[in-house]
Formats: structure tokens, C-alpha cells, sequence
């Protein structure tokens, strides 16, 4: 109860301390500094009532946001992207350090077999909802096919990061905790490859990135992840002096070039994971070294995230955005029912793995800034899209350990 007291205590002096900041130049980085300690001591007090520590991290990134205290403007959010993407370039060579497809690991045909099934069904089921929507609700929009079908598309899209950040705070393990991560390491992969093709077709005349081109980076992504892989596995076999700083450097390097070579640092961190843990016995090491400072790293990632969760697009879409949300819930338990009942999953996969795919976060948000920059009815749907991933960033994490529980994956 004295801890308790003390830990309410500090939220509100902290607040207050913000309010007092807020008003003086200068004050960026011991605002950020304040602003994190709360988030921090938040999260580890609802996380005694079930919350994710993640979703406190959100929820008060949202508050002290651009878009609603607004202790943080929006030109010193952006200043931290690249903080941001690092902590995304570590929970992504986690994420991949934690696949196994070897032996006891869930063989990667099978996690293809249960994506592809999950991601056209989802496709085909949100672009006919949506159509049909369109005959019943005053929203012009919803008749316009490439709208249709690029929300349809965004609809499918997951957040490997929210994923691994639920798997590695419950410390869940079993057949549902494996399933999610390997699928939503694919389906991502997936997914920026359809929209390349569907950008490619429906903005042919204007100066759009194409398809082989995309498909390329993401291949250089992969190859590059490789590399990386290789680097880390003859340093810790050969010299193995101090592997932790070792791999905040190479996260740091790597993330660096990713950012100048247009390469996707998410697909590099999470190939040079699995090649770490699947073609080596280093695997455990790299992921065990990055689990030492994995707390600071989600708190850092999630609060970021939830500062850039627009509220403005979020209250002008309420009721639309509310209804997407449901029928994307709908639609993914359907999808993941079928795709579980094709491999010939358990009844655990068959009707819980859907909770696994509820977070959106990173590639659903540029998808909808490139849409915005294209298409007449772009400034629509890029505001659509940031009040669905702003819930579903919000829900999703409660969702998948809600799920984890009941399939007692969560000790």
C-alpha cells in the first residue's frame, strides 16, 4: 500500500513538474526525461491490474503528445525518430532471435501455408464489408474501389513490435506465442509487397515507387540482415569481449545505413535474428544480451508511438473509425479461424491466434502518409487510417495477452 501511495505520488509531482516545464525554452530533453520516468512508474502500477506495460507506455504518450497536453510539439517528436528506430532495430533482432524453425520450432511452410490463407481470405472478406457498407452509409468514399482496397489491404496489416513486446513482458511460451510471431513476421513482408503492386497499378501515371524496386530493397534488406548476422556470430565466436556493447553498436550502424541506403531496418534485424538462431548456437546469447535493456528499449518505442497518435483524426473519424475497428476484429478472428482449420490447428490457434493480430502501428501509418500524398481522396483516408491504428495500437496489446492468459501461455 506505501509503495502504492509513493508510486501515485510521484505521477502527480511529475505532472505537475510538466506543467511548471511546459511553459520554459529549452526543456526538451529533461521533459523527456520526466516524461518517461511517469510513464515507467504508470506502467508498472497497472500492470499489477492486468494492463501491459506497453499500452500505459501508449496511452501516456498519447496524453503528453502534440495532440493533447501537448508538452511535446510535433517538430520534437520527429526529433526522435531515429531514437525510435533503434528501438525498433532491437525489438526486431529480438523478434527474429526468437523464431525457430529448426527442430521444437513451428516449420516455416506451415507459417507461410497459415499467412497466405489468413492474409487473401482477410483481403477478400474486408474489401466486400467494405463495399457493402458503402450501399448503407453516407460515405462517398466507400464506393471508390482503390479506396476500398487499400483500406482492405491496411486492414491486414500487423505490428511485428507490439507482438514481440507482449511475447517478451509475459514472458509467454507455447504454440500460440510461436504462431503469432512467425506469422506476423511474414505477413508483414506480405503486405509491403502487395501494396507495391497495388500502388503500381492504381497510380501508374504518377512518379510511384514500383514493385520490383521494392521487392528489391526488401531483398538487399534481407541480404544486408545476413551480413549483419554473419558479423555478430564471428565476433562472439572469435573474440568475445563485451557482446552487449557490441550489439548496441551494430544496432546503431545498421539502423544509420538503413536510414541512408532507403533500406528497411525492421526485415534486416529481423533476418540477421533468425539466421543468429537458426543456422548458429548464438541465437540465445544475442537475444538474452538485448533482454538485459529490453524495459528501457519498449518504453522508449511505445512511448514515441503514442505521442504520434493523432486524436484530431481520431474525433473527426470516431464512429466510422469505431465500426472499422469491430469489422476488422471480426474479420480477423474468420480469417484466422480458416487459416488455423487448413494447417489443421488446435482448437487454440483456431480461436485465439486472432487476438495476436490486433496491434497496427509503423507501416500501416506510411502507408496512408504515400496514399495522402496521391490520391484525391488521399487527406481522407490517411485520416481514417490513423483513427483505426489509434485504437487498435491501443486494444491490440490488451487483446494478445488476454489471449495468451486463457491459453495459459502466461505463467
Amino acid at each position: 500500500m506505501k509503495q502504492k501511495s509513493t508510486d501515485i505520488l510521484t505521477v502527480i509531482i511529475g505532472f505537475a513538474v510538466l506543467f511548471i516545464l511546459n511553459k520554459t525554452a529549452g526543456a526538451f530533453s529533461l521533459n523527456l526525461g520526466i516524461a518517461l520516468m511517469i510513464a515507467f512508474v504508470l506502467g508498472e502500477m497497472l500492470a499489477a491490474y492486468g494492463l501491459p506495460r506497453i499500452s500505459s507506455y501508449l496511452i501516456l504518450g498519447i496524453i503528453v503528445g502534440p495532440y493533447a497536453l501537448e508538452f511535446f510539439s510535433e517538430s520534437a517528436v520527429k526529433s526522435l525518430q531515429i531514437v525510435d528506430s533503434i528501438a525498433l532495430s532491437s525489438i526486431a533482432f529480438v523478434a527474429g532471435g526468437d523464431i525457430n524453425f529448426r527442430k521444437g520450432g513451428i516449420p516455416f511452410s506451415k507459417v507461410l501455408l497459415f499467412v497466405g490463407v489468413q492474409f487473401f481470405a482477410g483481403l477478400v472478406l474486408a474489401y466486400l464489408i467494405i463495399r457493402g457498407l458503402g450501399l448503407f452509409l453516407e460515405f462517398e468514399y466507400f464506393a471508390i474501389p482503390a479506396f476500398i482496397i487499400f483500406l482492405a489491404l491496411i486492414l491486414n496489416a500487423v505490428s511485428p513490435a507490439t507482438t514481440v513486446a507482449i511475447i517478451k513482458e509475459s514472458k509467454a511460451k507455447g504454440k500460440l506465442t510461436k504462431y503469432t510471431l512467425s506469422a506476423a513476421v511474414v505477413k508483414d513482408f506480405i503486405i509491403i509487397v502487395f501494396f507495391s503492386m497495388l500502388l503500381s497499378f492504381f497510380a501508374k501515371d504518377t512518379n510511384t515507387t514500383s514493385v520490383a524496386k521494392v521487392i528489391i530493397e526488401e531483398l538487399m534488406s534481407g541480404a544486408a540482415g545476413v551480413v549483419t548476422g554473419i558479423v555478430v556470430y564471428l565476433y562472439i565466436k572469435y573474440v568475445k569481449i563485451n557482446v552487449g556493447v557490441l550489439l548496441f553498436l551494430v544496432i546503431i550502424l545498421a539502423t544509420w545505413v538503413c536510414k541512408e541506403l532507403h533500406l528497411n531496418n525492421l526485415m534486416l534485424f529481423i533476418v540477421a535474428g533468425v539466421y543468429l538462431n537458426n543456422f548458429t548456437t548464438f541465437g540465445r546469447q544475442v537475444v538474452d544480451s538485448i533482454d538485459s535493456n529490453f524495459g528501457i528499449i519498449l518504453l522508449v518505442f511505445f512511448f514515441s508511438a503514442g505521442m504520434v497518435i493523432d486524436l484530431n483524426a481520431l474525433y473527426d473519424m470516431m464512429m466510422i473509425a469505431v465500426l472499422i475497428v469491430l469489422i476488422r476484429v471480426i474479420i480477423l478472428y474468420f480469417s484466422s479461424y480458416l487459416a488455423a482449420n487448413t494447417i489443421r490447428e488446435d482448437g487454440k490457434i483456431r480461436h485465439w491466434s486472432f487476438m495476436g493480430f490486433v496491434g497496427q502501428a509503423g507501416v500501416s501509418i506510411g502507408f496512408a502518409k504515400i496514399i495522402a500524398s496521391i490520391f484525391p481522396f488521399g487527406e481522407v483516408f490517411q485520416t481514417l487510417v490513423l483513427a483505426v491504428v489509434g485504437i487498435n495500437q491501443v486494444i491490440g496489446p490488451v487483446m494478445f495477452r488476454f489471449a495468451l492468459k486463457k491459453c495459459k501461455e502466461i505463467k
